[in-house]
């Protein structure tokens, strides 16, 4: 009897897109010639649907979870949040649902690690960084892990390219003239995760020959308040930068709150652009100029990659990297200075 998974295979498509396809999602658009090609190869497997497929009994919607991510305030990160959203909505026009969702303090804390392996699930999202031991445990436990820009390499991770998102950035700022350029990051010695965005500072400040200074480096700690503290002590700096590249909004934002406390104009004393687009980017003032990152399509790829892995995709990990775009506000100003 032919499979979900045969149609797919024939129609070269993903098993989540026959899915799609087959309960006419209003929010799928596929091209005409996807369609035919699905429905061709219906035709020639001769497949019945599974007439339980749309309508998951509980042990099955029971069985997927996320562990999140807060900031390291503890506090909701609206960057997460919105992948979070965006897997969330994917999983309901499946017809299933998270059956829990933590962050990563909670699998810190043993009894709480215990408890969530404890439950039967079938599938993870992991937006966190896991310690070797903690990862161990839970792919023994679990069978299908998505990671989003996990560093693990033996599940599948929806990311997007930190480097060349830090060139976009780079590259915007000294296209408008700016030659003093200022980095806020976090980790910047040691965290492999802040060493693209990092890295393309660098690489754009020499390839352009322009002088970095030590003191322009500021390493966040991805903490606002010490951000903000840090913003403070640059600015009062006899050798000032033009520009401000900040590695996230959260971090941008604390460091304008902090430029606005000094009475910094921006852009026209300084100009600020950071990454990720975060849904209060557009509402501060002035409106913040970014990289964005797609985030509610990180999360819908990697539920549809986590469903797939559920019905039985066996293929090796993957690593699926998402475009990132420059949105242009008010925050960046051509430099005035020679």
């Amino acid at each position: 009897m032919a499979t979900i998974r045969d149609v797919a295979q024939l129609a070269d498509v993903s098993i989540a897109s026959v899915s799609r396809i087959l309960n006419r999602d209003p929010d799928y658009k596929a091209t005409n010639e996807t369609r035919e090609r699905v429905l061709k190869a219906i035709t020639a497997l001769n497949y019945k649907p599974n007439p339980n497929y749309k309508k998951r009994n509980a042990e099955t919607h029971a069985s997927i979870g996320c562990i999140s991510r807060l900031t390291v305030e503890r506090t909701e990160d609206s960057y997460y949040h919105a992948i979070l959203n965006g897997a969330q909505d994917y999983l309901r026009r499946q017809n299933y649902d998270f059956d829990f969702i933590v962050s990563q303090f909670d699998i810190m804390n043993e009894d709480s690690l215990n408890s969530l392996l404890a439950r039967p699930s079938k599938g993870l999202i992991l937006m966190d960084q896991p310690d070797e031991q903690t990862m161990k445990r839970l792919s023994s436990k679990i069978k299908c892990i998505v990671g989003i820009d996990s560093l693990q390499q033996s599940i599948d991770n929806v990311c997007y390219d930190r480097f060349e998102a830090g060139c976009q950035a780079m590259r915007y700022l000294i296209e408008k003239g700016h030659k003093k350029i200022a980095y806020i990051g976090a980790h910047i010695s040691e965290n492999v995760m802040s060493i693209g965005r990092y890295e393309a500072y660098l690489r754009m400040m020499r390839q352009n020959r322009l002088k970095v200074n030590p003191a322009w480096i500021i390493d966040s700690d991805w903490n606002r308040e010490i951000c903000f503290k840090k913003t403070v002590e640059l600015m009062k700096l006899e050798d000032r930068p033009t520009a401000l590249f900040v590695g996230s909004d959260h971090m941008a934002i604390a460091a304008m709150s902090a430029l606005h406390t000094l009475n910094i104009s921006i852009p026209d004393e300084l100009s600020v652009i950071g990454i990720s687009d975060i849904a209060d980017a557009k509402y501060f003032n002035p409106p913040l100029t970014t990289i964005a990152i797609p985030q509610a399509e990180i999360g819908e790829i990697a539920a549809s990659t986590l469903l797939q892995r559920i019905d039985g995709d066996l293929s090796l990990p993957k690593r699926i990297i998402v475009p990132t775009t420059l949105v242009e506000r008010s925050s960046v100003a051509r430099c005035k200075e020679q």
